[in-house]
């Protein structure tokens, strides 16, 4: 995990600090922070959020702290910690904290590829949405097809 330098960040959100013990032997922190991760699943409270100096809010950080040294997430970790997050239909990455300052809701990354994921499954939804529908004109005349349609896409949410 890469380490971050935190005078270029202005902090936006705090969260918990983690100690972990490392041995003499040359075990490398970040090596140790790894054994972090089934500590920190679905834990949103560990997280910092840092914006740079200067720096937009689209620009925030996600960042975990381990005795005293801030290290990016990867992409392994933003999963594990953010896997409670689901896209509705109106979702929108910024919220507001008490004190009113906008944050994220999940790194940029992350949300990228989770819109990219619920698109695909869209798309696959609406390819066998239509080929069910194809099914379905075929069937003999005796059965009205448009009502079956119609009870299909009521159910589902086409």
């Amino acid at each position: 995990m890469k380490i971050i330098d935190i005078a270029s960040f202005n902090v936006v959100k705090s969260g918990t600090e983690f100690h972990i013990k490392t041995s003499k032997e040359g075990n490398k922190e970040g090596k140790a922070v790894c054994e972090l991760l089934p500590k920190m699943e679905r834990n949103e409270g560990a997280v910092y959020w840092l914006q740079p100096k200067n720096g937009t809010m689209e620009q925030q950080e996600a960042c975990i702290r381990v005795n005293g040294v801030f290290y990016a997430l990867n992409s392994k970790f933003e999963k594990a910690i953010f896997r409670n997050v689901r896209l509705t239909r109106d979702f929108q990455n910024i919220e507001r904290l008490v004190d009113g300052t906008k944050k994220l809701v999940i790194p940029r990354r992350l949300f990228s590829e989770k819109l990219r994921t619920s698109r695909r499954v869209n798309y696959i939804c609406l390819c066998t949405c239509s080929c069910l529908f194809n099914q379905i004109t075929f069937l003999p005349r005796f059965i009205n097809s448009f009502s079956y349609f119609f009870v299909f896409r009521r159910t589902y949410q086409v």
